[in-house]
């Protein structure tokens, strides 16, 4: 017997085909596992041999023709290469010898018998001396008793016959078949090629007969990997790269590849398939001990058939070659069968002390049928995922805890969990919970977290009236606790609503926090009260560190949500932008880490309204956007308005006022209105009108907004600053004066002394007043709103001061101005404000410019463009922090490089080299 390696299998088998050709007669016995091309080599060998003359019987076993007595012989000798009479004796001598099959296998000496193995011998012999004969019998170790005896006398025969005869059989786990081994392969003539799984190599040459050699090279060592370089898995692999990869050079794992797992296991012995299930059960788990327990096999058993599988192609030591053969083991098992595993899984796991959350992924697959320790399993595991930001697992462990417990209180607890958890992916479904965990509240077993929970989440969804509730159920609470700390959290609930959700408290203005704070969170518990305080009283820099504090030492928890909130909006009313933008921004990186699309979406809304104020509508209009693309809008509930106000803003100021009017219909809870967040969708829709001109509507949305800061005890203008809208409508209308009262209205409110807000004022109080002093106003204006940051506002004072230098005859100074405006304007994306300073177009003096530009200094070039603007040697000095003789000496080199005599002969250009 010659063992012959698997790179030598075609060499080798032409050898046996000269053989055969020529008259020596042998057997040659090809095995392996499963699917490693045991019957296509046959196959092969036996076409090429037809092909040369040689006359070809052949039969295929299965597990079914052990109970057929010659079966298998039968298909051998039915076979169109036997003449006409040798097929009718050979199928009389088979059918009668099958008629006797019982007393046969009784005495295999049976004289019949005998008789019957001779006369198909001679019928063999007869064929053999006009061509060679072969005899081929795939998955010979399925052949009924009879057949094999049948065979077995023929091998004994070859000696001196033209006779060839070729076998395939599978190993299993325990190896080969003895019968095969001892009875057959024991042949002075019997070769034996025993073929395992392709090297990386010969998997690359199988693929170059599907696609270019260096694609195959590339994709070899991947398709390799996946299939075990077992070549129907291979096959399978090139046929999904070849119908879904288009032009990808990448492995794809399809449904052939899916299919094919499934067929090579049912193919295999029982007990390898039964392996390979409990393998994709236990996952990582799958240890040799815990998978021979959960299958009831001994361990020996477990780790013979796990060689053998690795020996197919299918494993790598304890687990799947690629995670997609679990996914289409798995799959094959049927819904009981699967969930009776996963259920033995999770006993087995949970006796043995494993993680909850190994345990538990076994229980959400198992669903029903579980023991009483499942729900404390269940519980912890949700808790660890949490802390690992796997929400959607969560979810699942808390929702089948739910089911599973039978306690009121306990179940009550498990709800509130849930409902957090759910409110960080989907929000919307946090509404099925509100109204049972109200009735649970109402009897006084849900404690005062999860209540404070529930108001935050009738107000995000709209329900005012079930939000008082809460909130009155809070107040009796903490009344009846008196403890400090419950106290304090409750003055931190009063001041947030006070500045989010006002309506909701009578009398604002008293809402006091206990004066005793405590240890833990003290920065997240008085963030969420800054707001209210900032609002109704003076700018107050402790506020702002306290913000930024605040922003810096917190991270994201559904129960922080009021102190991010607020603080950022804190920093962004008190003109610090510039601030509260990084601090956004890394909160935002955080959310996307953790996988939290509410925190995405309203740190993305935030983040909107800060690039607006910063005048950088491209940004703004970016975030907007995705507060709305992670959500749907049914879950940003009350939320929806900061982003969708961003949106009509941006477009409005970009002059995209067909997408500004889609944007206005889309619908809006009705609620809005009795939050701060309807504030800003007012102003938003207000600016719309105002922008398409449509005072009146304009001029009501703006005193609307005014009506509801007024009897909120809001009233501040660097909230919404209705008053500098209104009066812009009001000067639309062509009604100056009375804009003009509603701007020296003398008020002392909170944020009166904004740059930001001042500025916009001076900049309307301007366009009321007499022509020649508009210029000095409107410069004073610019400079506030540079210094506060705000690009867009300065790029409105920028447009009107150029028409100012225009009306009053003053072209140069226009000119100037007009660069200076253009530039900002086009920074901000503001296309309307753009036309609107183009009506002068500077462009035939922008080449003599910019070359004068070239002759300066970066020094004398800033000194320039302050000169240009009409600023004095005084203001340039204190601008610039250097003295007025320096401004001096600077101007006089300016003048002579330049060739002019003084600062209105100074090129227009450098009116906005101050801005690079």
């Amino acid at each position: 017997m010659t063992l012959i390696e698997r790179d030598h299998e075609i060499t080798d088998l032409d050898d046996l085909l000269r053989d055969c050709i020529h008259g020596k007669g042998r057997v040659m016995v090809i095995t392996g596992p499963t699917g490693v091309g045991k019957t296509e080599l046959a196959y092969t060998f036996s076409q090429r041999a037809a092909a040369a003359g040689v006359t070809w019987l052949s039969a295929t076993c299965s597990r079914t023709d052990r109970n057929l007595p010659l079966g298998m012989a039968s298909q051998s000798f039915h076979s169109a290469a036997l003449p006409i009479e040798h097929a009718s004796e050979a199928a009389r001598l088979i059918e009668e010898a099958a008629f006797s099959a019982k007393s046969i296998g009784e005495s295999p000496h049976n004289p019949d018998w005998l008789h019957t193995i001779q006369g198909l011998w001679s019928i063999v012999l007869e064929l053999s001396t006009s061509s060679p004969v072969l005899i081929t019998v795939d998955d010979v170790e399925y052949s009924d008793a009879l057949s094999w005896q049948l065979l077995l006398n023929f091998v004994q025969r070859l000696n001196n016959a033209n006779v060839f005869v070729v076998v395939t059989a599978t190993e299993n786990p325990q190896g080969m078949d003895p019968l095969i081994e001892i009875d057959l392969m024991r042949h002075p003539h019997c070769q034996h090629m025993r073929l395992g799984t392709l090297s990386q190599e010969g998997v690359t040459k199988m693929l170059c007969k599907s696609m270019d050699q260096e694609t195959a090279e590339k994709l070899g060592p991947d398709f390799h990997a996946a299939g075990g370089g077992n070549p129907l898995l291979v096959e399978a692999l090139v046929e999904d790269y070849l119908h879904e990869s288009g032009e990808s050079n990448s492995l794809v794992i399809g449904d052939a590849f899916s299919r094919s797992v499934r067929a090579l296991l049912h193919r295999t012995d029982p007990t390898s398939l039964r392996t390979a299930r409990g393998l994709a059960v236990l996952g990582d788990l799958a240890f040799p001990n815990l998978l021979a327990e959960l299958l009831e096999l001994p361990q020996a058993t477990v780790q013979q058939t796990l060689n053998y599988l690795a020996a197919v192609g299918i494993v790598d030591g304890e687990s799947f070659c690629h995670p997609e053969t679990r996914s289409a083991v798995l799959d094959d098992l049927d819904a009981e069968q699967r969930k009776d595993l996963h259920r033995r899984a999770a006993q087995l796991l949970h006796t043995e002390g494993a993680a909850s959350t190994a345990v538990a992924e076994h229980l959400i697959h198992a669903a029903d049928g579980l023991e009483p320790w499942a729900m404390a399993e269940l519980r912890e595991a949700a808790d660890q995922t949490l802390l690992n930001d796997e929400h959607e697992f969560a979810i699942q462990c808390l929702r089948l805890a739910i089911d599973l417990c039978q306690d009121d209180a306990r179940r009550a607890a498990l709800r509130a969990a849930l409902a957090r958890t759910e409110w960080l992916v989907n929000p919307a479904a946090t509404a099925q919970h509100l109204d049972p965990l109200m009735a649970v509240a109402r009897e006084g077993r849900l404690g005062f977290e999860d209540v404070r929970m529930l108001l935050r989440f009738f107000l995000w969804h709209g329900r005012l009236e079930e939000a008082a509730e809460a909130l009155r159920r809070l107040n009796s609470m903490a009344a009846e606790s008196a403890e400090k700390e419950t106290l304090f959290r409750l003055g931190v609930t009063h001041q947030w609503l006070a500045s989010a959700f006002p309506p909701l408290l009578l009398d604002a203005a008293d809402t006091s926090m206990d004066s005793t704070k405590p240890a833990a969170g003290v920065w997240q518990l008085q963030g969420a009260a800054l707001l209210s305080g900032f609002l109704r009283t003076e700018e107050d820099e402790h506020k702002i560190a306290t913000a930024e504090r605040v922003l810096q030492s917190t991270t994201l928890d559904d129960a922080n949500l009021e102190a991010v909130e607020s603080s950022l909006f804190t920093l962004l009313y008190s003109d610090q932008a510039d601030r509260a933008a990084p601090l956004c921004d890394v909160l935002l990186e955080e959310a996307v880490q953790r996988r939290s699309p509410t925190w995405r979406a309203v740190l993305a809304g935030l983040r909107a309204h800060i690039a607006i104020r910063q005048g950088d509508l491209a940004i703004a209009h970016k975030y907007a956007s995705i507060a709305l693309d992670v959500l749907p809008s049914r879950s940003m509930g009350i939320h929806i308005g900061l982003p969708l106000a961003a949106l009509i803003r941006t477009n409005t100021e970009m002059g995209k006022f067909d997408v500004a009017t889609q944007l206005l219909r889309h619908p809006i809870p009705a609620a809005i209105y009795q939050s701060r967040f309807g504030l800003h969708y007012l102003q938003a829709r207000a600016y719309f009108h105002l922008a398409t001109g449509l005072s009146h509507a304009a001029l009501n949305d703006f005193l609307s907004c005014g009506r509801l800061m007024r009897s909120w005890n809001l009233d501040t203008p660097v909230l919404v600053p209705w008053r500098q809208g209104a009066a812009a409508a009001l000067m639309q209308m062509g009604q100056p004066n009375q804009a003009r009262t509603l701007l020296e209205e003398p008020y002392d409110l909170p944020g009166g002394d904004s740059l930001r807000a001042k500025g916009a004022t001076l900049r309307l109080l301007a366009a009321t007043g007499d022509l020649k002093k508009r210029p000095a106003l409107l410069r004073e204006a610019v400079d506030m709103l540079q210094s506060a940051g705000d690009r867009l506002e300065m790029a409105y004072a920028l447009v009107d001061l150029t028409h100012a230098f225009n009306e009053i005859g003053e072209l140069h100074k226009a000119r100037m101005i007009g660069y200076w405006a253009d530039r900002v304007a086009d920074e901000c994306q503001a296309e309307p404000l753009r036309w609107a300073v183009r009506q002068d177009d500077p462009a035939e003096q922008e080449t003599e410019d910019t070359e004068s530009m070239g002759l300066l200094s970066d020094a004398e070039q800033r000194v320039a463009s302050l000169a240009a603007l009409g600023y004095t040697n005084r203001e340039i000095s204190r601008k610039i922090y250097i003295t007025v003789s320096t401004v001096e000496q600077h101007l006089t080199r300016i003048y002579r490089k330049l060739n002019v005599r003084g600062r209105r002969d100074l090129p227009a250009q450098f009116s906005y080299v101050e801005l690079r």
